[in-house]
């Protein structure tokens, strides 16, 4: 069963400075410096006795201008994404990373589960954080942004 005190537990583990969230007795707040962005925020909320919800934060809101390209990025990074997604709320530009875990009845979260939870938004983020700058700042298309990522991995 899923506690938010057993997942202190494991961040106290890994040494990662973590806050609670005072208007939600269910959610805890970690934030990271990634390889790529600064302040990504991580909001670990317990849905229930058996769903817990990692949600990675990108540190900035996508321009209204650049909204559609950035949805059809991430829309061709998540056609090969197993675990998880990445969003993006088109009226507040806020880009997510969002994984949910759901344990059985007698499972129970272990730490190298939590710990791989933990780290893989930060992960994606800097795997894919750079198409969405060069959408940004450097006026590539989404096609474009997504193909340059794709070439430098082979």
């Amino acid at each position: 069963m899923l506690s938010r005190q057993k997942l202190e537990a494991y961040l106290q583990g890994e040494q990662i400075e973590y806050h609670l969230d005072e208007s939600d007795a269910d959610r805890i707040v970690v934030i990271f410096q990634t390889q790529c962005l600064s302040n990504v925020s991580l909001d670990i909320t317990i849905l229930n006795n058996r769903t817990v919800l990692f949600l990675s934060r990108m540190p900035l809101s996508i321009p209204p201008e650049h909204r559609l390209a950035v949805c059809e990025y991430i829309t061709r990074v998540n056609y090969g994404v197993i675990l998880g997604g990445f969003e993006m709320d088109l009226d507040e530009g806020d880009v997510n990373y969002k994984i949910v875990s759901a344990l059985g009845r007698e499972t129970e979260i272990d730490r190298e589960a939590f710990c791989r939870l933990l780290y893989l938004g930060n992960s994606m983020f800097d795997k894919y954080a750079p198409g969405i700058l060069a959408i940004l700042y450097g006026g590539m298309s989404a096609a474009e942004a997504y193909q340059s990522l794709t070439k430098s991995k082979n």
